[in-house]
């Protein structure tokens, strides 16, 4: 298991960083700072980055978590059309959350996530999930950090 290192920008132990001539920058901060090189670039995913870190971060906050039972589900991203009908044939669907966390608390089946920037937007197959699993007693949350998300499954887990 990785060494977590203290980010510099705000200060939290990770196990995910990334190196700088400054030093070590969590995804979070990462994602977060104003980076005239990267603007604009289509390449720039900062959602899957916060899903990445929260993934690295959630063995340090919840050691006693059953692995298996929280997951991605690969629903976004793009793909060449032979992939994306394989996908669709096997079952993927548009739309669904990010992450699942199939554990039943506070009278909830299970957590669904759904990772978005501070002013990202769901699009309509995701609201429609939300509308589905939340009408059938799951707890659906959007997310827009990885302390946001962290903060989500503590509270749920409690």
């Amino acid at each position: 298991m990785a060494t977590p290192q203290t980010c510099i920008e705000c200060k939290k132990q990770t196990v995910s960083v990334i190196s700088t001539p400054e030093g070590p920058v969590c995804y979070q901060c990462f994602a977060e700072k104003k980076n005239p090189s990267k603007k604009g670039k289509k390449h720039d995913k900062p959602e899957e980055r916060m899903q990445i870190e929260f993934f690295n971060q959630v063995p340090i906050f919840f050691p006693k978590l059953p692995s298996k039972l929280l997951f991605a589900c690969p629903n976004g991203g793009s793909r060449n059309i032979i992939e994306a009908k394989n996908l669709k044939a096997q079952g993927v669907k548009s739309g669904v959350s990010d992450v699942l966390l199939l554990i039943s608390k506070k009278g909830y089946s299970c957590l669904c996530l759904e990772f978005k920037t501070p002013v990202g937007k769901q699009s309509d197959e995701q609201i429609e999930f939300e509308k589905q699993a939340e009408k059938v007693g799951n707890k659906y949350v959007v997310v827009r950090s990885v302390k946001e998300a962290i903060d989500t499954l503590k509270w749920y887990l409690e």
